[in-house]
């Protein structure tokens, strides 16, 4: 895999040596977080297939350059989506082209074939009937992912997740109608999806009018894929009947193996080099603009499944704006997320494990061997997990930012609690779409899935708070393990910032090991404490992305004393253990009965 730029678009290439090319645009936003893995997969595939293939960010999204407020985004993106194309024929030389979108990604590059006028094939991958269509989706995605400040905004726009699209934006989008096009976009469209929705049949007809040929294909383990991007599953059927399909009557020309020249992009005080490094991982190094030499280096790591954009695109964001005060930050996916490819040794939810912290030391090297020196290491949630740890054991990491960790010694009760969450969701999420699709938005959590999984919830956390509080306790007096930890490494002079959502889970974590507030470490050299009011866990409200912002630039490029505060506020409801000890095994075995009895019923 190799990264590319195309004029602030940007992508990572797949190399082959077949003469016939595949060009992939993936959705938008929360839908990207949620399919990334499976695109990359398809990548994967099809060039070990002999396709060289591209998949592209466009501008505004992902690691690609931003737009100006006033741009016509969709234009934009078609632009890109064309420039893609037009680099795999003249760069690399194919003599056919394959066209693949998802969802947004879909009606983009149907709008690239239609500008272009001489596609091969055009794949759709779960295409909204239209771009109307896909705006009222939208719409119902914003109100289930339920982020604080999402939904429909009183000037029009949508935000999911942080991902806003502005209202000029979905009204150029609303002009798009795959049931009523001018002229067949491709030669061939092969259209995956459900089958049987009235919806998915409109376009498999109106396509036929055009003088296309039309082929169609289920699209197996959708609801999987896209419920949430951690609990995500590829879609690894539809990816396997996807290579056979587009492997089919291969033409017999082949092409020379390209090397692309170095990715770099730039912006308002910032430069970006995308790259891979280590065994394979998926890095964007974001530097100060020239002449300024970088003060001071960071790495930021993955927040659950998140790829290195990270959730609200906040990762991206708040990176240009460290280079723009002088910290240079190298922002990467761990093995298995994202852009980066599992190893065989990754476990299976690749997010709390020892193996990760093999990949933020391949991330030290690297930026040590681009002269950056000890670097700050940051991270969200399991991110926040393999920072701490990998601070502990590594004496080069100059600091660590944990951004509600929710997580500090990962052992089977965790595992129980992640594993049940993981395999519940999807059916919730499922229940949840399909009431509101009937109701008009109105989603409501309930259904036999979404009542088990709170059953067994709370049965896995009143076992696990118990065995938790055993674990993290100290002896005789002494700190606890964690304290302990902390401790070494304010005396190995480590800065620490703790970053924590006012009420968030993460608080009673902090607590458990280290006192209220974290009082028992908060006067510790080095350490510093912040609570950001008004904040979820992923930090997704605008507000609270910029307050970490500042802390951030305070910390790192040494602006000031954001020495963050020990607020009083409501205490966390934590279930007390009793007078029952509960012991490794006896949790095990009343989680494991906890969980049965609420699938049950």
């Amino acid at each position: 895999m190799d990264a590319i730029t195309l004029d602030g678009a940007v992508g990572w290439f797949h190399p082959a040596t077949g003469g016939r090319g595949v060009v992939v645009v993936g959705a938008h936003g929360y839908e990207d977080l949620c399919s990334r893995v499976t695109l990359r997969m398809l990548a994967d595939a099809l060039a070990a297939a002999g396709l060289p293939t591209l998949r592209i960010d466009v501008r505004d999204t992902g690691d690609a350059a931003d737009l100006p407020a006033e741009a016509d985004r969709v234009a934009a993106w078609t632009a890109d989506v064309v420039a893609a194309v037009e680099w795999m024929r003249r760069t690399v030389g194919v003599g056919e082209v394959v066209l693949v979108g998802l969802r947004l990604g879909a009606l983009t590059a149907t709008a690239a074939a239609l500008a272009l006028g001489d596609v091969d094939r055009l794949v759709l991958l779960a295409p909204p009937a239209s771009g109307r269509a896909h705006v009222r989706e939208l719409s119902i995605l914003a109100r289930l992912v339920d982020a604080m400040g999402g939904g429909v905004q009183p000037d029009g726009a949508i935000d999911i997740a942080g991902f806003r699209l502005e209202a000029a934006t979905l009204r150029r989008l609303e002009a798009i109608d795959l049931g009523a096009l001018p002229a067949a976009p491709a030669r061939d469209v092969l259209l995956v999806g459900d089958l049987g929705a009235a919806a998915f049949s409109r376009i498999a007809t109106a396509m036929a009018g055009t003088g296309a040929r039309v082929e169609t294909l289920p699209f197996e383990g959708y609801a999987r894929m896209m419920c949430d991007p951690t609990a995500s599953e590829p879609a690894l059927a539809t990816v396997e009947a996807l290579v056979g399909r587009l492997t089919a009557a291969m033409p017999t020309a082949t092409v020379e193996a390209v090397k692309p020249a170095v990715a770099r992009i730039g912006g308002d005080g910032w430069s970006e080099e995308r790259f891979v490094f280590g065994d394979g991982l998926a890095g964007v190094l974001c530097l100060p603009a020239e002449p300024f030499a970088p003060r001071r280096a960071a790495i930021w790591l993955n927040s659950g499944r998140n790829h290195h954009i990270g959730w609200a695109r906040q990762a991206v964001d708040l990176s240009r704006r460290l280079a723009r005060s002088g910290v240079a930050v190298l922002r990467m996916d761990l093995a298995g997320i994202g852009d980066s490819p599992a190893h065989p040794r990754t476990p299976a939810t690749a997010l709390y494990h020892d193996v990760g912290k093999a990949d933020v030391v391949a991330a030290i090297e690297e930026m040590a061997r681009r002269g950056l020196g000890r670097p700050w290491v940051i991270g969200a949630c399991s991110g926040a997990y393999q920072a701490f740890h990998t601070a502990v054991d590594d004496p080069r990491i100059a600091g660590i930012v944990l951004i509600n960790q929710l997580c500090f010694v990962w052992d089977a009760s965790y595992a129980v609690h992640l594993s049940a969450w993981m395999k519940a969701r999807p059916h919730e999420f499922e229940a949840d779409a399909k009431r509101a699709e009937e109701t008009d938005g109105a989603a409501r959590s309930g259904g036999p899935a979404a009542f088990a999984w709170r059953l067994a919830k709370r049965g896995v956390r009143i076992g696990l708070d118990a065995y938790r509080r055993l674990r993290a306790s100290g002896a005789n007096g002494r700190p606890g393990p964690i304290e302990s930890r902390f401790r070494a490494l304010a005396a190995r002079g480590v800065g620490v910032s703790i970053v924590l959502s006012e009420g968030d889970k993460a608080v009673s974590e902090l607590e458990l090991h280290t006192g209220r507030d974290g009082e028992r470490i908060a006067d510790l050299p080095g350490v510093e404490i912040l609570f950001v009011p008004d904040a979820d866990h992923s930090l997704t409200p605008p507000a609270a992305r910029e307050r970490l912002g500042d802390h951030l630039v305070a910390r790192l490029a040494g602006a000031g004393g954001d020495h963050g505060r020990r607020a009083s506020r409501p205490s966390i409801d934590v279930p007390e253990a009793g007078d029952h000890v509960v012991t490794p095994s006896s949790f095990a075995a009343a989680a494991r009965a906890s969980l049965m009895r609420g699938i049950a019923t």
